[in-house]
């Protein structure tokens, strides 16, 4: 039969099914998107599946379409390539998803191995494999591998190996945790099992057993199962790029169609540990940096993976309460990977603009360090604005510590960070360059600081990597991934719930088709109008975050004025432009800071503070305490003392500020007129 004639008899059958999960219109448009592909109509085609995955299909609903279909259909797909692969790999990736609940049946899954293992009938045997293929995927793996260690049964033995072959790419990594068994002969079958699937992501492991192992036959299984996995030879390189994979959620390493909630470790027994999807690319990479250290212990690569990986596990427990204790035991392994695996690591992080683990390496690094590093000055540096600031936070911290001078380049980003006016963050993924380059222009025109990938995998991967992003904006192309999976990456990560996010397409269908799953649509990327009430609105999360940063940065530099060994002057107007707009957990250290870098061009701003009755008693006498130093380097002290006299004269002012007032005038050098005034202001104070 021709593949026009076999779609279009496979169109004609699910056009008839219909099933509480998988509908009617589900099978109208998946049939009539198999028909016009098989015309030859690829475009019209292309939107028919389009829709499907547009209108949200659920994971039930694609294991219902997927069990339904002819599979030939999918695998036609993926062969056109293109959207039509990228299409086919979501449909398929759902279908695994809605199968997930029953995968991890542990009694099902038995029963199902013994059967298998019983049945003398190949064609039967067969069919009950690939019932554990498509309902159990890896959690058949602790079912069969302990028949890998039974030397006294072979049939079984054998049975058990081919199923596992066969179930493939689903339990490489529940294999390659079985190679930890403390049996060498089941040993030895899993790294056959692995060689015979040949994946590459074993080979890195396998190259570990076959050098560590002590048992001749082991290493001599594991040495061959390695190069049919395509092994180079070196395992510590092949560990080390794996772990970059894993991190990156390279698509080599992290499959859309695979789990990312769960590893596999090997206590006895094989067991899945349940795990966040955010922190699953976090736990697998730091598997492979420790097989590399089981090969080389002082591989300072492999040390500064897991302190990435370490940073990257506390900035996303930082933004969920439910990762704490993942948090916890990230830090206590980063902190002791040590200086130079962490100063490797946050290099690394600068380069790729990695802010989320970036941040944690750098204030991981301000607290040990005893002298500035060649990452932190290149984290200063660096293009990403919180980098910079956290970079800077921590060489003041080095340099108050050991009592050295901070350097000019620190010093002007923290003032930067301490003055820097909170913006919108904004995220644009989208692979038609023109159109995001006029999105670019107008968010940008707008005050919002903006990043831009071209495929859906490098925006995935930015939009895990960024602290904070207040704005998301997809194309309706973005190579790598389809829309729909990029929708679903966003959904379903944690620090990116409730950000408003907008598709970018002046395609009419396509926009109707996802207009439930977005805030808005935008057809034309130069009039961005439509996202002025979402601009408008509060943005209370990326206000407290970069007023943390502004706080932190106020306090260093006052910490560093005080110190005297840093020229803070340069700061200084930074500071004082804080005080007009900024909440007082910042006004209040950047006056702090001002008493001893401000000059008398930032008086006036501090008077503003101080005579404003609206603001705190605590904030209007930082500004009275700020004032005293500054007039008391400056030598002048015109028009300043009448008001000063006043508020602390006035007995209906608080104490406090009375105080701080009536201390400024005191460190003033006013002459003796000057004087004169400010203690016949307060006279009536003294009187009885």
């Amino acid at each position: 039969m021709t593949k026009s004639r076999r779609t279009l008899g496979l169109c004609l059958a699910l056009a008839a099914l219909a099933t509480p999960l998988f509908s009617q219109a589900t099978g109208d448009l998946y049939s009539e998107g198999v028909d016009l592909l098989a015309r030859g109509r690829k475009t019209e085609a292309l939107a028919k599946f389009q829709a499907i995955l547009a209108a949200d299909l659920s994971n039930e609903a694609a294991y219902e379409l997927w069990k339904e279909a002819d599979h030939q259909v999918f695998l036609d797909l993926i062969v056109e390539g293109g959207e039509y692969r990228l299409v086919a790999e979501r449909l398929l990736a759902r279908a695994k998803l809605g199968r997930s609940e029953h995968r991890n049946d542990t009694d099902a899954v038995r029963a199902l191995v013994l059967e298998m293992l019983d049945e003398a009938d190949a064609l039967a045997r067969r069919k009950i494999v690939t019932q554990l293929s498509s309902e159990h995927g890896p959690y058949a793996a602790p079912a069969l591998v302990p028949f890998l260690g039974n030397e006294g049964d072979g049939d079984r033995r054998v049975l058990a190996m081919a199923t596992l072959i066969e179930l493939g790419g689903d339990v490489i990594w529940p294999l390659v945790a079985a190679l930890g068994s403390d049996h060498a002969y089941q040993r030895r079958n899993v790294a056959i099992c692995l060689g015979r699937i040949g994946d590459p992501r074993a080979a890195g492991a396998l190259e570990a057993v076959a050098a560590l192992d002590g048992d001749n036959a082991v290493v001599k299984a594991a040495k061959s199962a390695a190069a049919a996995c395509g092994s180079t030879g070196n395992g510590v390189s092949l560990l080390l790029a794996d772990g970059e994979g894993y991190y990156t959620r390279n698509s080599s390493h992290i499959r859309p169609f695979e789990d990312q909630n769960v590893t596999w470790s090997w206590n006895g027994s094989l067991t899945p540990v349940t795990v966040s999807v955010s922190l699953f690319n976090d736990q697998m990479a730091l598997g492979a940096y420790f097989r590399a250290l089981d090969l080389d212990g002082s591989n300072g690569d492999a040390q500064a993976g897991i302190a990435r990986a370490c940073a990257s596990m506390v900035a996303k427990a930082g933004r969920s309460d439910d990762l704490a204790d993942a948090g916890i035991g990230a830090q206590l392994a980063l902190s002791a990977a040590g200086i130079s695996a962490i100063d490797t690591a946050l290099l690394w992080t600068v380069k790729t603009d990695d802010a989320s683990a970036g941040s944690v390496l750098c204030q991981t690094l301000g607290n040990m360090a005893g002298a500035p590093t060649s990452a932190l000055m290149s984290a200063v540096a660096a293009g990403d604005p919180t980098l910079r600031g956290e970079g800077a936070l921590a060489l003041a911290s080095i340099a108050t510590r050991s009592g050295t001078s901070a350097g000019g380049a620190t010093v002007a980003a923290l003032g930067e960070a301490a003055g820097r006016e909170v913006m919108h963050i904004a995220a644009v993924i989208d692979g038609n360059m023109d159109r995001a380059g006029k999105a670019l222009a107008g968010l940008s025109s707008q005050g919002v600081m903006v990043s831009h990938r071209g495929s859906g995998v490098e925006g995935v991967v930015l939009l895990r990597r960024m602290p904070t992003v207040d704005l998301i904006l997809i194309g309706d192309r973005v190579s790598g991934l389809t829309t729909d999976q990029v929708l679903a990456d966003i959904a379903n990560h944690e620090s990116l719930a409730g950000t408003p996010v907008f598709l970018l397409s002046s395609d009419e269908d396509f926009s109707d088709a996802y207009s439930d799953r977005v805030a808005g649509v935008i057809s034309d990327a130069s009039d961005l109008s439509g996202l002025e009430e979402t601009l408008s609105s509060g943005f209370e999360g990326t206000r407290a975050r970069a007023d943390n940063l502004g706080q932190r940065a106020a306090s260093a530099i006052g910490a560093l004025a005080l110190a005297g060994h840093t020229d803070c002057s340069a700061t200084a107007d930074a500071l004082a432009s804080t005080l007009a707009h900024r909440a007082e957990a910042v006004t209040r250290p950047a006056m702090g800071a001002l008493a001893h870098c401000g000059s008398w061009d930032h008086i006036e701003a501090l008077m503003g503070v101080l005579s404003d009755s609206d603001r705190s008693d605590g904030e209007r006498s930082d500004a009275a305490l700020a004032i005293g130093p500054i007039l008391a380097r400056s030598g002048a002290a015109e028009g300043v003392v009448g008001p000063l006299a006043a508020i602390a004269a006035d007995g209906d002012e608080a104490t406090e500020v009375r105080m701080a007032a009536a201390q400024a005038l005191g460190m003033a050098k006013t002459g003796g007129g000057g004087r004169t005034q400010a203690l016949g202001a307060l006279r009536g104070s003294v009187s009885q």
